[in-house]
This record gives C-alpha cells, sequence and structure tokens, in this order.
C-alpha cells in the first residue's frame, strides 16, 4: 500500500518596504488600513497576504508575507502612492523565501521552545 502523499505547503514569501529614517506611528493611519483590507481580500481568495508595521530605532519597515511576490498588486500600488503622498522616502527589498509552520484548524502550531541561556561567568 503506497502512504498518502500530503499536499504541499505551498511557498511563502517575504518583502519589506524600508523607510528611513523612522516614522512616528500617526503617519501610518491610511498604510495599516491599506495593509487590513488587502489581508482580508486575500483570506477572501483562500490565499496569504499579510502587512504589518514594525518599527525600530532606527529605521521602519513595512513587513509583507505572501505566497505570490511576483503577481502585482493593488495593494503594493496604493502603499507605493501613500508613502510618496506622505514624501517618504522608502526602498522595497527583493523577496525572499520563508518558512511557516503549518497550522490547520484545531491543531495550533507548535511553539518553539525558548534556549537555554547559560548566564554563568568565567573569569
Amino acid at each position: 500500500m503506497v502512504p498518502k502523499q500530503r499536499p504541499r505547503a505551498p511557498e511563502s514569501w517575504a518583502y519589506a518596504y524600508q523607510l528611513n529614517p523612522p516614522q512616528p506611528e500617526s503617519r501610518f493611519a491610511k498604510i495599516k488600513i491599506l495593509l487590513r483590507r488587502a489581508r482580508l481580500a486575500a483570506q477572501r481568495d483562500g490565499r496569504l497576504w499579510t502587512g504589518q508595521v514594525v518599527k525600530d530605532a532606527h529605521i521602519t519597515h513595512i513587513l509583507v508575507v505572501t505566497d505570490a511576490p511576483d503577481e502585482v498588486r493593488a495593494v503594493d500600488r496604493a502603499i507605493d502612492a501613500e508613502l510618496n503622498r506622505l514624501k517618504m522616502g522608502f526602498a522595497i527589498t527583493e523577496p525572499a523565501r520563508v518558512s511557516l509552520p503549518r497550522v490547520t484548524p484545531g491543531n495550533p502550531a507548535r511553539k518553539t521552545p525558548a534556549r537555554a541561556v547559560d548566564r554563568s561567568r568565567t573569569t
């Protein structure tokens, strides 16, 4: 008897808009709305697309994870337009393949145990 093959998980890709210098949270209201709408539209279509604003002391990122990085999306054009309207300089990284845990209903993703940290000092 041949074992059933599990369906192959779709590939996931991540790319980011990089804004330098970092921007205040208040400037991202419209972009957050765009990100939420794009995520909901992708969900309705059974696709993966999610975006999040990630602030750091030295740079701000808009991180996007998707299953179709080459697909020109209206949301990418809208984000570009909004960043240009706000006169925020930005760069976009090339999509990079990422490995995401597979989650099925009723079977949450396993959490990776925290690494033990040896805080002892040798002198």
